[in-house]
């Protein structure tokens, strides 16, 4: 282990940078959410690992190509937490050589590119990749008409649980400690809100998933369609309630912990 990172977990102030897009950002603008979630994924985990000091990085609404120029502080710790963004935004999954070449352009290649920069500001620094999970319809809490479909079915051509395995299987066989948050957290359509409250010609119906897909909906005129008693593993469709927080907190808290016990070893 490199001496001043031994020095500085002895002191416990090992330096957590974390790097993401609304998930990540929203564990520090809870007014964001409509006062829906108490506490975010960053805060719980650092509280169960002990001994971080967080610096967040998490950009609103950020997909691969908006890190690619992203000046990095040095830490002992890095987690990367993106994909679901760039799958609405079109942006093509690519291949492991993308990754490998850091082809920009692709996610994987993206990805590779923003690996060396963690790289090279943090030299020493353990990184923790994590994989995008499933969502609903999304319908923005501050603005219904900043709406999008759920993962059940492709956005521009890809699915989202493929661009999910692709990032978990080249950094998995690239050996760069990844966690399957798609696979293990259980976030998907069916579980993202018990219901979804849409206007049907019986008046409004509390639906659940996939009884509400191909429901329309007129978001500049009808209600907003998750109530707080609607949140399950989010409270909009996409973004983590308290609930889908903590699924993500525990996961990574036992990754970070293995990360570090190796660097021990």
């Amino acid at each position: 282990m490199d001496t001043q990172t031994s020095t500085q977990r002895k002191n416990g102030s090992i330096r957590w940078c974390a790097i993401g897009d609304s998930f990540t950002y929203l564990n520090d603008h809870p007014d964001e959410t409509g006062g829906r979630v108490k506490e975010g994924y960053v805060s719980r985990t650092a509280r169960k690992v002990g001994g971080l000091t967080v610096i967040n990085l998490g950009r609103n609404g950020s997909a691969t190509p908006d890190w690619l120029e992203a000046e990095l502080p040095e830490a002992e710790l890095y987690t990367v937490l993106l994909g679901t963004n760039d799958w609405h935004g079109g942006v093509p999954l690519g291949t492991e050589e993308d990754f490998r070449t850091m082809r920009e352009g692709t996610i994987l290649g993206n990805l590779g590119v923003l690996l060396s920069h963690i790289r090279q500001a943090g030299p020493n620094g353990k990184v923790i990749v994590m994989n995008p999970v499933e969502r609903g319809d999304f319908v923005y809490i501050l603005d219904p008409m900043n709406h999008a479909h759920g993962s059940y079915v492709p956005d521009q051509g890809q699915r989202l649980c493929d661009i999910a395995k692709g990032i978990f299987e080249t950094c998995r066989n690239e050996g760069i400690p990844v966690l399957d948050l798609h696979g293990l957290s259980g976030f998907s359509p069916e579980t993202a809100v018990r219901f979804k409250r849409v206007k049907t010609a019986e008046g409004y119906r509390d639906l659940v998933w996939p009884e509400y897909v191909g429901v329309p909906v007129d978001h500049e005129r009808d209600e907003y369609p998750y109530p707080p008693e609607a949140a399950d593993y989010t409270y909009d469709g996409l973004h983590p309630s308290d609930k889908g927080n903590e699924v993500i907190a525990c996961l990574l808290a036992e990754k970070i912990r293995e990360v570090l016990r190796q660097d021990q070893a």
